[in-house]
């Protein structure tokens, strides 16, 4: 019995380190979908995002870039871009509706998408194979709107963010 006990435990550590240097691994490495949640994406959130809050999403600035990785395979295909968002309602009733649009590698300029009610959002494009011919892919986004810093918080708030991916039409 006390041998099964300790064989269990040497398994279990085994099984824990193997996947905690799996981990370690891909950390630093671009990926093409990222959970905003997560702390090992930073380099990635080339401009405009804030920390981490709720361990899930964060409050953009009004122009904010992300750098993905492009899929394999979508040079040919083309990708599929997913921007899930939120838009809170104080945000609205300060502000009127707030557009968000965006621009793919300084080139494909993507369709805006205008939010009128508060909620949560999943901003989808289409991005063709032309255009993804380098392994890492920039896209700008801009709110048309955000909210100016005030004396409760020095950000300038445009939108939240808690998810943004590309993935292989």
């Amino acid at each position: 019995m006390r041998r099964l006990t300790i064989a269990a435990v040497l398994l279990s550590l085994l099984i824990l380190s193997t996947s905690c240097g799996r981990r370690k691994k891909n950390e630093g490495q671009i990926q093409s979908v990222v959970l905003m949640g997560d702390p090992h994406i930073d380099q990635q959130l080339t401009r405009g995002f804030y920390g981490i809050e709720a361990r899930a999403w964060r409050w953009t600035a009004k122009d904010f870039v992300i750098t993905l990785r492009r899929p394999a395979g979508a040079e040919q295909s083309g990708a599929k871009l997913e921007l899930k968002v939120s838009v809170p309602e104080a945000s609205l009733a300060r502000l009127g509706p707030i557009t968000l649009s965006g621009k793919v590698n300084d080139g494909l300029d993507l369709a805006p998408e205008t939010y009128s009610q508060s909620g949560d959002f999943t901003y989808i494009r289409d991005i063709p194979a032309n255009v993804l011919s380098d392994e890492l892919v920039t896209i700008e986004f801009q709110t048309d709107k955000a909210l100016p810093p005030s004396g409760v918080d020095s950000r300038e708030l445009g939108i939240i963010v808690s998810y943004a991916g590309l993935t292989k039409k």
